[in-house]
Protein backbone atom coordinates (compact mmCIF):
# COMPACT_ATOMS: atom_id res chain seq x y z
CA UNK A 1 0.00 0.00 0.00
CA UNK A 2 1.30 3.59 -0.94
CA UNK A 3 1.66 5.79 2.03
CA UNK A 4 -0.42 8.97 1.57
CA UNK A 5 2.21 12.04 0.36
CA UNK A 6 2.48 13.89 3.69
CA UNK A 7 2.26 17.23 4.79
CA UNK A 8 5.43 19.01 4.03
CA UNK A 9 7.28 22.07 5.42
CA UNK A 10 8.39 24.14 2.10
CA UNK A 11 11.70 24.19 3.05
CA UNK A 12 11.89 20.11 2.75
CA UNK A 13 9.80 20.56 -0.33
CA UNK A 14 12.20 22.59 -1.64
CA UNK A 15 15.51 20.29 -0.76
CA UNK A 16 13.71 16.67 -1.86
CA UNK A 17 13.51 18.69 -5.24
CA UNK A 18 17.03 20.36 -5.54
CA UNK A 19 18.33 17.11 -4.19
CA UNK A 20 16.80 14.77 -6.45
CA UNK A 21 17.65 17.07 -9.74
CA UNK A 22 20.68 17.26 -8.99
CA UNK A 23 23.55 16.06 -7.37
CA UNK A 24 22.34 16.27 -3.72
CA UNK A 25 25.23 18.50 -2.49
CA UNK A 26 24.36 22.83 -3.31
CA UNK A 27 24.06 26.03 -1.83
CA UNK A 28 20.95 26.41 -0.04
CA UNK A 29 22.29 29.98 1.07
CA UNK A 30 25.45 31.70 2.19
CA UNK A 31 27.30 30.33 4.37
CA UNK A 32 24.68 27.48 4.51
CA UNK A 33 25.52 24.22 2.53
CA UNK A 34 23.01 21.20 2.40
CA UNK A 35 24.20 17.72 2.26
CA UNK A 36 22.00 14.94 1.17
CA UNK A 37 24.31 12.78 -0.93
CA UNK A 38 24.60 9.58 1.43
CA UNK A 39 28.20 9.27 1.37
CA UNK A 40 29.16 12.65 1.52
CA UNK A 41 26.84 13.28 4.09
CA UNK A 42 28.61 10.51 5.91
CA UNK A 43 31.90 12.03 5.61
CA UNK A 44 31.33 15.63 6.57
CA UNK A 45 29.94 14.23 9.81
CA UNK A 46 33.16 12.19 10.42
CA UNK A 47 35.60 14.94 9.60
CA UNK A 48 33.49 17.21 11.91
CA UNK A 49 33.00 15.61 14.91
CA UNK A 50 35.51 13.32 14.61
CA UNK A 51 37.83 15.18 17.74
CA UNK A 52 34.20 16.13 19.50
CA UNK A 53 35.06 16.71 23.10
CA UNK A 54 32.82 17.93 26.14
CA UNK A 55 32.66 21.53 27.01
CA UNK A 56 34.57 23.02 29.05
CA UNK A 57 33.99 23.31 32.89
CA UNK A 58 31.79 26.18 34.53
CA UNK A 59 34.99 27.25 35.95
CA UNK A 60 36.82 27.20 33.12
CA UNK A 61 34.60 29.28 31.45
CA UNK A 62 34.24 32.02 33.75
CA UNK A 63 37.76 32.22 34.37
CA UNK A 64 38.47 32.81 30.33
CA UNK A 65 40.71 29.75 29.70
CA UNK A 66 40.59 26.55 28.64
CA UNK A 67 40.75 23.26 30.51
CA UNK A 68 41.86 20.18 29.69
CA UNK A 69 39.62 18.62 27.07
CA UNK A 70 37.81 15.38 27.55
CA UNK A 71 36.75 13.67 24.31
CA UNK A 72 33.22 12.66 23.90
CA UNK A 73 34.85 8.86 22.61
CA UNK A 74 35.47 8.29 26.23
CA UNK A 75 31.60 8.81 27.07
CA UNK A 76 30.22 7.27 24.59
CA UNK A 77 32.25 4.01 24.86
CA UNK A 78 31.49 3.89 28.76
CA UNK A 79 27.54 4.51 27.45
CA UNK A 80 27.80 1.73 25.02
CA UNK A 81 29.06 -0.65 27.27
CA UNK A 82 26.41 -0.12 29.80
CA UNK A 83 23.69 0.15 26.86
CA UNK A 84 24.45 -3.60 26.49
CA UNK A 85 23.67 -4.52 30.29
CA UNK A 86 20.64 -2.20 29.62
CA UNK A 87 19.59 -4.21 26.41
CA UNK A 88 20.24 -7.43 28.50
CA UNK A 89 16.96 -9.78 28.62
CA UNK A 90 16.38 -8.59 32.43
CA UNK A 91 16.73 -4.58 31.56
CA UNK A 92 14.21 -5.52 28.02
CA UNK A 93 11.60 -6.92 30.27
CA UNK A 94 11.59 -4.02 32.56
CA UNK A 95 11.39 -1.79 29.74
CA UNK A 96 8.40 -4.06 28.94
CA UNK A 97 6.85 -4.06 31.88
CA UNK A 98 7.24 -0.16 32.29
CA UNK A 99 6.06 0.49 29.03
CA UNK A 100 2.94 -1.60 29.68
CA UNK A 101 2.30 0.02 33.21
CA UNK A 102 2.29 3.54 31.38
CA UNK A 103 -0.44 2.12 28.28
CA UNK A 104 -2.44 0.62 31.43
CA UNK A 105 -2.82 4.05 32.84
CA UNK A 106 -4.55 5.11 29.27
CA UNK A 107 -6.90 2.49 28.73
CA UNK A 108 -10.41 3.50 27.94
CA UNK A 109 -10.33 7.31 27.69
CA UNK A 110 -9.54 9.81 24.47
CA UNK A 111 -6.29 10.70 23.99
CA UNK A 112 -3.82 12.53 21.47
CA UNK A 113 -2.34 9.21 20.44
CA UNK A 114 0.73 11.37 19.82
CA UNK A 115 1.43 12.41 22.86
CA UNK A 116 0.41 8.99 24.16
CA UNK A 117 3.05 7.37 22.37
CA UNK A 118 5.48 10.52 23.35
CA UNK A 119 4.76 9.67 27.07
CA UNK A 120 5.07 6.18 27.49
CA UNK A 121 8.26 5.83 25.46
CA UNK A 122 10.05 8.64 26.85
CA UNK A 123 9.03 8.38 30.61
CA UNK A 124 9.91 4.61 29.91
CA UNK A 125 13.34 5.70 28.94
CA UNK A 126 13.92 7.74 32.03
CA UNK A 127 15.20 5.35 34.34
CA UNK A 128 17.86 4.52 31.38
CA UNK A 129 19.30 7.56 32.25
CA UNK A 130 18.80 8.32 35.79
CA UNK A 131 17.32 5.51 37.68
CA UNK A 132 16.31 5.16 41.16
CA UNK A 133 14.82 9.22 41.42
CA UNK A 134 12.48 10.08 44.01
CA UNK A 135 8.64 10.93 43.02
CA UNK A 136 9.62 14.59 43.47
CA UNK A 137 12.72 14.32 41.30
CA UNK A 138 10.97 12.27 38.59
CA UNK A 139 7.84 15.00 38.71
CA UNK A 140 10.82 17.59 37.78
CA UNK A 141 12.60 15.88 35.32
CA UNK A 142 9.08 15.04 33.72
CA UNK A 143 8.11 18.65 33.61
CA UNK A 144 11.43 19.35 31.89
CA UNK A 145 10.52 16.34 29.07
CA UNK A 146 7.13 17.95 28.67
CA UNK A 147 8.60 21.53 27.92
CA UNK A 148 10.63 19.53 25.19
CA UNK A 149 8.03 17.57 23.47
CA UNK A 150 5.63 20.76 23.81
CA UNK A 151 7.76 22.67 21.62
CA UNK A 152 8.72 19.53 19.17
CA UNK A 153 5.12 18.41 18.32
CA UNK A 154 3.77 22.10 17.74
CA UNK A 155 3.48 22.72 13.60
CA UNK A 156 3.56 26.54 14.14
CA UNK A 157 5.30 27.76 17.10
CA UNK A 158 4.49 31.01 18.21
CA UNK A 159 6.82 33.64 19.52
CA UNK A 160 8.09 33.05 22.65
CA UNK A 161 7.50 35.18 25.68
CA UNK A 162 9.75 36.15 28.11
CA UNK A 163 8.01 34.08 30.99
CA UNK A 164 7.59 30.77 28.74
CA UNK A 165 11.63 31.62 28.36
CA UNK A 166 12.19 31.90 31.61
CA UNK A 167 9.75 29.09 32.53
CA UNK A 168 11.41 26.79 30.09
CA UNK A 169 15.31 27.83 32.04
CA UNK A 170 13.57 27.22 34.75
CA UNK A 171 12.66 23.30 34.57
CA UNK A 172 15.99 22.58 32.71
CA UNK A 173 17.88 24.14 35.75
CA UNK A 174 15.77 22.03 37.76
CA UNK A 175 16.76 18.97 35.83
CA UNK A 176 20.48 19.84 35.59
CA UNK A 177 20.17 20.09 39.79
CA UNK A 178 18.37 16.10 39.86
CA UNK A 179 21.23 14.92 37.64
CA UNK A 180 23.66 17.10 40.32
CA UNK A 181 22.36 15.65 43.74
CA UNK A 182 22.50 12.06 42.17
CA UNK A 183 25.98 11.72 40.25
CA UNK A 184 27.11 13.69 43.68
CA UNK A 185 25.31 11.67 45.90
CA UNK A 186 26.72 8.10 44.34
CA UNK A 187 30.20 9.63 44.05
CA UNK A 188 29.96 9.67 48.07
CA UNK A 189 28.37 6.60 48.49
CA UNK A 190 25.41 7.89 49.92
CA UNK A 191 23.05 6.64 47.03
CA UNK A 192 23.34 3.21 45.54
CA UNK A 193 24.78 2.60 42.65
CA UNK A 194 22.94 2.05 39.34
CA UNK A 195 22.48 0.34 35.79
CA UNK A 196 21.77 3.28 33.95
CA UNK A 197 23.51 6.11 31.73
CA UNK A 198 24.67 8.23 34.59
CA UNK A 199 26.89 5.45 36.71
CA UNK A 200 29.75 5.49 34.12
CA UNK A 201 29.99 9.30 34.66
CA UNK A 202 30.87 8.86 38.32
CA UNK A 203 33.94 7.20 37.72
CA UNK A 204 34.82 10.19 35.05
CA UNK A 205 34.21 12.68 37.58
CA UNK A 206 37.86 13.58 39.09
CA UNK A 207 38.69 13.70 35.16
CA UNK A 208 35.37 14.75 33.56
CA UNK A 209 34.29 17.38 36.35
CA UNK A 210 30.84 17.35 37.65
CA UNK A 211 29.82 20.48 35.13
CA UNK A 212 30.27 18.20 32.51
CA UNK A 213 28.65 15.32 33.49
CA UNK A 214 25.93 17.26 34.36
CA UNK A 215 25.99 18.10 31.06
CA UNK A 216 26.13 14.45 29.49
CA UNK A 217 23.85 13.27 31.64
CA UNK A 218 20.85 16.23 31.09
CA UNK A 219 22.25 15.38 27.30
CA UNK A 220 21.21 12.03 27.20
CA UNK A 221 18.02 12.93 28.93
CA UNK A 222 17.06 15.40 25.70
CA UNK A 223 17.84 12.95 23.33
CA UNK A 224 15.31 10.78 24.61
CA UNK A 225 12.66 13.62 24.59
CA UNK A 226 11.17 13.22 21.24
CA UNK A 227 12.71 11.23 18.82
CA UNK A 228 11.81 7.89 20.48
CA UNK A 229 8.42 9.17 21.18
CA UNK A 230 7.98 10.33 17.30
CA UNK A 231 9.35 7.17 16.01
CA UNK A 232 6.34 5.65 18.75
CA UNK A 233 4.39 7.43 17.02
CA UNK A 234 4.69 6.83 13.73
CA UNK A 235 4.49 3.62 14.15
CA UNK A 236 1.15 3.17 15.38
CA UNK A 237 0.10 4.90 12.47
CA UNK A 238 1.46 2.30 10.50
CA UNK A 239 -0.21 -0.28 12.09
CA UNK A 240 -3.30 1.18 12.37
CA UNK A 241 -3.49 2.02 8.69
CA UNK A 242 -2.34 -1.43 7.56
CA UNK A 243 -4.62 -4.27 9.66
CA UNK A 244 -3.00 -6.68 7.09
CA UNK A 245 0.31 -6.43 8.73
CA UNK A 246 -0.88 -5.53 11.94
CA UNK A 247 -2.02 -9.14 11.73
CA UNK A 248 0.85 -10.44 10.45
CA UNK A 249 2.97 -9.30 13.46
CA UNK A 250 0.26 -10.07 15.83
CA UNK A 251 0.81 -14.28 14.40
CA UNK A 252 4.77 -13.69 14.73
CA UNK A 253 4.75 -12.21 18.33
CA UNK A 254 1.51 -14.23 20.27
CA UNK A 255 3.34 -17.21 19.96
CA UNK A 256 6.39 -15.87 21.23
CA UNK A 257 7.46 -16.84 24.93
CA UNK A 258 8.49 -13.10 26.72
CA UNK A 259 11.94 -14.65 27.26
CA UNK A 260 12.97 -15.07 23.87
CA UNK A 261 11.97 -11.60 22.79
CA UNK A 262 14.05 -9.77 25.70
CA UNK A 263 16.83 -12.19 24.82
CA UNK A 264 17.38 -10.99 20.83
CA UNK A 265 13.95 -9.20 19.93
CA UNK A 266 15.36 -8.68 16.34
CA UNK A 267 16.22 -12.27 15.66
CA UNK A 268 13.38 -13.53 17.70
CA UNK A 269 10.40 -11.44 15.44
CA UNK A 270 12.24 -10.83 12.31
CA UNK A 271 9.23 -9.51 10.56
CA UNK A 272 8.46 -7.57 12.92
CA UNK A 273 11.42 -6.13 12.61
CA UNK A 274 11.08 -5.38 8.87
CA UNK A 275 8.62 -3.39 10.09
CA UNK A 276 10.14 -1.23 12.39
CA UNK A 277 13.16 -0.95 9.96
CA UNK A 278 10.80 0.23 7.16
CA UNK A 279 8.94 2.89 9.32
CA UNK A 280 12.19 4.20 10.50
CA UNK A 281 13.16 4.31 7.18
CA UNK A 282 9.54 6.56 5.53
CA UNK A 283 9.60 8.65 9.03
CA UNK A 284 13.09 8.86 10.85
CA UNK A 285 13.01 11.81 13.27
CA UNK A 286 14.65 14.38 13.25
CA UNK A 287 13.06 15.80 9.75
CA UNK A 288 16.57 18.09 9.15
CA UNK A 289 19.33 18.58 11.08
CA UNK A 290 21.44 22.05 11.17
CA UNK A 291 24.89 21.54 12.42
CA UNK A 292 27.56 24.04 12.59
CA UNK A 293 30.64 23.50 11.23
CA UNK A 294 33.66 22.95 14.05
CA UNK A 295 36.48 22.02 11.88
CA UNK A 296 37.34 23.28 8.09
CA UNK A 297 36.17 20.72 6.00
CA UNK A 298 37.50 19.89 2.69
CA UNK A 299 36.13 17.28 0.42
CA UNK A 300 35.97 16.72 -3.46
CA UNK A 301 32.24 17.92 -3.00
CA UNK A 302 32.55 20.26 0.28
CA UNK A 303 34.60 23.20 0.90
CA UNK A 304 33.45 24.40 4.66
CA UNK A 305 35.17 26.52 7.03
CA UNK A 306 34.47 26.85 10.80
CA UNK A 307 31.36 29.14 11.42
CA UNK A 308 29.37 27.79 8.28
CA UNK A 309 27.05 25.88 8.36
CA UNK A 310 25.32 22.64 6.91
CA UNK A 311 22.15 20.51 6.80
CA UNK A 312 21.05 16.85 6.56
CA UNK A 313 18.25 15.05 6.43
CA UNK A 314 17.44 11.15 7.06
CA UNK A 315 14.03 11.62 5.12
CA UNK A 316 15.74 13.25 1.85
CA UNK A 317 17.73 10.40 2.07
CA UNK A 318 15.46 7.81 2.56
CA UNK A 319 13.36 8.95 -0.14
CA UNK A 320 16.14 9.61 -2.74
CA UNK A 321 15.26 7.58 -5.71
CA UNK A 322 18.36 7.52 -6.97
CA UNK A 323 19.29 5.34 -3.63
CA UNK A 324 16.24 3.49 -3.06
CA UNK A 325 13.27 2.04 -5.54
CA UNK A 326 9.90 3.20 -4.92
CA UNK A 327 10.99 5.04 -1.89
CA UNK A 328 7.59 6.54 -1.47
CA UNK A 329 6.07 3.33 -0.91
CA UNK A 330 6.01 1.62 2.77
CA UNK A 331 7.24 -1.71 2.20
CA UNK A 332 8.71 -3.84 5.01
CA UNK A 333 9.68 -6.87 2.74
CA UNK A 334 11.89 -4.42 1.03
CA UNK A 335 14.20 -6.01 4.01
CA UNK A 336 14.12 -9.50 2.78
CA UNK A 337 17.84 -10.45 1.05
CA UNK A 338 17.69 -9.56 -2.76
CA UNK A 339 14.13 -7.75 -2.21
CA UNK A 340 13.89 -4.84 -5.24
CA UNK A 341 12.92 -2.16 -2.70
CA UNK A 342 16.18 -2.60 -1.39
CA UNK A 343 18.35 0.25 -0.66
CA UNK A 344 21.65 0.11 -3.16
CA UNK A 345 24.38 1.11 -0.42
CA UNK A 346 24.18 1.16 2.85
CA UNK A 347 25.13 4.80 3.87
CA UNK A 348 21.20 5.86 2.43
CA UNK A 349 19.86 4.17 5.65
CA UNK A 350 20.13 6.37 8.67
CA UNK A 351 17.75 6.54 11.20
CA UNK A 352 19.75 7.12 14.01
CA UNK A 353 21.81 9.62 12.54
CA UNK A 354 25.78 9.52 11.63
CA UNK A 355 28.71 8.60 13.34
CA UNK A 356 30.68 9.64 15.30
CA UNK A 357 27.28 11.50 16.52
CA UNK A 358 25.27 8.71 15.67
CA UNK A 359 22.49 7.56 18.30
CA UNK A 360 24.37 4.94 21.29
CA UNK A 361 20.86 3.70 21.87
CA UNK A 362 20.07 2.51 18.44
CA UNK A 363 20.26 -1.13 19.64
CA UNK A 364 17.40 -0.31 22.70
CA UNK A 365 15.53 1.90 20.91
CA UNK A 366 14.99 -0.39 17.92
CA UNK A 367 13.97 -3.27 20.82
CA UNK A 368 11.78 -0.90 22.48
CA UNK A 369 9.58 -0.58 18.73
CA UNK A 370 9.89 -4.32 18.74
CA UNK A 371 8.09 -4.59 22.32
CA UNK A 372 5.48 -1.58 21.45
CA UNK A 373 4.59 -3.79 18.16
CA UNK A 374 3.95 -6.34 20.61
CA UNK A 375 2.03 -4.45 23.02
CA UNK A 376 -0.18 -2.33 20.10
CA UNK A 377 -0.61 -6.10 18.34
CA UNK A 378 -1.36 -8.63 20.69
CA UNK A 379 -2.11 -6.81 24.41
CA UNK A 380 -3.76 -3.71 23.46
CA UNK A 381 -6.31 -2.23 20.59
CA UNK A 382 -5.30 1.46 19.56
CA UNK A 383 -8.00 2.61 17.84
CA UNK A 384 -8.14 6.01 15.88
CA UNK A 385 -11.69 7.89 16.45
CA UNK A 386 -11.37 9.06 12.84
CA UNK A 387 -9.25 6.75 11.02
CA UNK A 388 -9.80 8.40 7.44
CA UNK A 389 -8.52 12.34 8.78
CA UNK A 390 -5.31 11.20 10.23
CA UNK A 391 -2.46 11.89 8.18
CA UNK A 392 0.96 12.56 8.24
CA UNK A 393 3.25 16.08 8.59
CA UNK A 394 6.85 16.67 8.31
CA UNK A 395 7.93 19.63 11.05
CA UNK A 396 10.67 19.12 13.21
CA UNK A 397 9.55 15.32 13.23
CA UNK A 398 7.49 13.31 11.76
CA UNK A 399 4.00 13.57 13.07
CA UNK A 400 0.34 11.96 12.30
CA UNK A 401 -2.11 14.63 12.40
CA UNK A 402 -5.57 14.06 14.10
CA UNK A 403 -4.28 11.38 15.42
CA UNK A 404 -6.49 10.69 18.07
CA UNK A 405 -8.36 8.01 19.64
CA UNK A 406 -8.60 5.13 22.29
CA UNK A 407 -6.38 2.41 23.98
CA UNK A 408 -8.41 -0.86 24.99
CA UNK A 409 -7.18 -4.11 26.13
CA UNK A 410 -7.62 -6.61 23.69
Amino acid sequence: MATAAPEELDILRDLRARTYAGSGVFWIADGELGVFDPDVAEQVSKANFEDLTLPDRLVHLLLGRRGKPFSWKQVRAAWLAQLRRLGDAHGVARLEAHMRSLLDERLDRPLDLVWAAQEVCTRALVPTVLDGLSPADTTRVLRDQTFKLARLLTLRPEPSTWRKTARAIGVQVATGLVARRELRGRAAGRRPRRIDLADPLVDMLPELGMDRAVDAATAALTAIAGPPGAAAACLLYELTRRPDWAERLAGELAPLPPERLHESPTRAAPLTHRFVKETLRMWSPPSLLNRSVRNPIHLDQVDLEVGQRYFQSPYVIHHDPRSWRDPDVFDPDRWLPGAEHAACRPAAYVPFGWAPRACVGAGLGTAQLILLCRLACTCYRIQPAAPEAVRMALSAVPMPLDFRGTIRLR
